[in-house]
C-alpha cells in the first residue's frame, strides 16, 4: 500500500513538473499534451517515464469519449439480412432511423423498416406444386403466406462500454457496444399486428457528425393465415450509417 502511494505522489509530482516545463518553453505546450492524450494515449514518452519509476506497476489510461453526444440527433439509413419467419419467405429491410442522444449513455428514437420478400426455394416448390395441381382440378392443397410490409418501433438504447480503435495507425476511431429494445407495430398482408424487438450491436464514430452501426436484432410478432393466427420470431442482422447533427 505504502508502495502504491508514493508511486502516485512520485507519478503526479513528475507530471507536474513535466507540464510547468514545457508550458515554460512553448506557450502552446498545453494544447500538444492534449492533443498527444487525444490520439489515443500516444504519449510514449510520458509513460515510458512513469514505468522507469516503478517498472513492477503497469500504466493505463483511460479517456473520456471522443465524440460528443450529449442532446445530439442522429439519423440513419440501414440494410438488414433476416433469417426466420415465415419458411416459404426470405426478408430484406431497408431501414430508417432517428435517434436523440440525451447523453453519451442513453438514446431515444425509432425505427421503420420497409419490407421486401420473396419466395425461398421451399416456398417456389410448393406454390409451384399447388398451380399444377389447380390445373388438374385438385383445390385441396392451398399453401398461405402472411407478407411482412413494413414495420414501425420506439426504442430506448444504453450505451455502457466504449473504447478506440487504432487503424493501422492512420487515425483514431471511438466505438460503443450498446443493448436496444423496442415495442411498435408490424404492417402484414393480412393488417398490422404488434411487435417487439430486442437486441444490440457496435456503433463507430468516425468523426462529430459520420458514424456506423453493426447491429443484430430479435423480433416477435403474430401472422395470420387462413388456419389461424402464427407466433413468429425472426432475427435481423445490420449494417448502417448516420449523420450527427
Amino acid at each position: 500500500m505504502i508502495r502504491i502511494i508514493s508511486f502516485i505522489v512520485l507519478l503526479s509530482g513528475y507530471l507536474a513538473f513535466t507540464a510547468g516545463s514545457l508550458a515554460l518553453a512553448d506557450g502552446g505546450g498545453d494544447k500538444s499534451i492534449l492533443n498527444d492524450l487525444d490520439s489515443l494515449a500516444n504519449n510514449k514518452a510520458i509513460v515510458k517515464r512513469a514505468k522507469a519509476i516503478d517498472a513492477n506497476n503497469r500504466i493505463r489510461v483511460v479517456q473520456n469519449r471522443s465524440v460528443d453526444r450529449n442532446l445530439r440527433l442522429e439519423f440513419g439509413l440501414s440494410y438488414d439480412g433476416v433469417t426466420g419467419g415465415d419458411s416459404y419467405l426470405r426478408t430484406n429491410n431497408l431501414g430508417y432511423s432517428l435517434d436523440f442522444h440525451i447523453t453519451p449513455k442513453i438514446s431515444i428514437g425509432g425505427r421503420y423498416y420497409d419490407s421486401n420478400s420473396r419466395l425461398t426455394s421451399e416456398g417456389d416448390r410448393v406454390f409451384s406444386e399447388a398451380n399444377q395441381a389447380r390445373l388438374h382440378g385438385d383445390n385441396t392443397l392451398r399453401p398461405d403466406i402472411d407478407i411482412p410490409l413494413s414495420s414501425s418501433l420506439g426504442l430506448i438504447s444504453i450505451y455502457p462500454l466504449y473504447g478506440k480503435l487504432n487503424f493501422f495507425n492512420q487515425g483514431i476511431t471511438q466505438f460503443d457496444l450498446y443493448f436496444t429494445g423496442g415495442y411498435g407495430k408490424m404492417k402484414l398482408s393480412s393488417g398490422e399486428t404488434p411487435t417487439w424487438m430486442a437486441g444490440g450491436g457496435v456503433g463507430i464514430w468516425w468523426s462529430q457528425h459520420f458514424s456506423s452501426r453493426l447491429e443484430v436484432r430479435y423480433q416477435e410478432y403474430e401472422d395470420s393465415i387462413r388456419t389461424g393466427n402464427r407466433d413468429q420470431a425472426i432475427t435481423a442482422f445490420s449494417i448502417g450509417f448516420g449523420f450527427l447533427l
